[in-house]
């Protein structure tokens, strides 16, 4: 007579389901971590790549301004007749950053969330200041532009470092310069900033 040998109960024990589950656990949670962190530097590049054509939008304002600037001079009527560059009609010194006023109401220092001019500054992220100085009084000039944006994140009222700008006095501060320079652009913890510069001079005319 042959004799059949039972064989244990096929499955897992209690042991083994818990060390299944806590290594989906370790494996979920890093997955996460990194969906969180490729998110937040997606997030990043898209303000940045924002605030860079920005940026680039007032370079080509400045280089157009620079073409109504037809006689050379400090205090000329073409050079007072532009938008931007009359910031510098009858003074050798730097203007200082400030706040530009463009002539067509279309146009902003205020963009919103998509890079598109937001000149009632119903939804304004960032923002536009402009700061020129002569390279050859009365010839030509170098204008430097900055754009700066509140970061994304950022929670107000929750600042500890000594330069974290609270969220409502960002917006209320509305883009001005002189509160923008207090907060030390480009150290502020939860504020970015792009900056570019230019050089234009006065367009010759011909016969001039």
């Amino acid at each position: 007579m042959t004799r059949v040998r039972k064989l244990p109960p096929s499955g897992f024990t209690l042991i083994e389901v818990m060390i299944a589950i806590g290594i989906m656990t370790v494996g979920s949670l890093g997955i996460l971590s990194m969906h969180h962190a490729v998110s937040g530097a997606n997030r990043t590049a898209n303000e940045m790549n924002t605030a860079i054509s920005i940026t680039e939008r007032w370079v080509e304002r400045i280089d157009r301004d620079s073409l109504a600037w037809s006689e050379e001079g400090l205090n000329t009527s073409s050079l007072n007749s532009t938008d931007y560059l009359k910031e510098l009609a009858g003074s050798q010194a730097s203007t200082g950053w400030f706040t530009p006023s463009p002539s067509d109401t279309s146009e902003s220092f205020r963009f919103n969330h998509f890079g598109r001019d937001d000149p009632a500054g119903n939804a304004t992220k960032y923002c536009v200041n402009l700061q020129m100085s002569w390279i050859r009084p009365g010839s030509s000039a170098r204008v430097d532009i900055r754009t700066f944006w509140y970061r994304e994140g950022f929670i107000p009222g929750g600042a500890s470092h000594s330069k974290w700008v609270d969220g409502t006095a960002f917006r209320s501060a509305d883009c001005a310069a002189n509160s923008a320079d207090t907060w030390d652009l480009g150290e502020a913890p939860n504020v970015n900033v792009v900056f570019a510069s230019t050089v234009v001079r006065w367009l010759r005319r011909e016969g001039a």
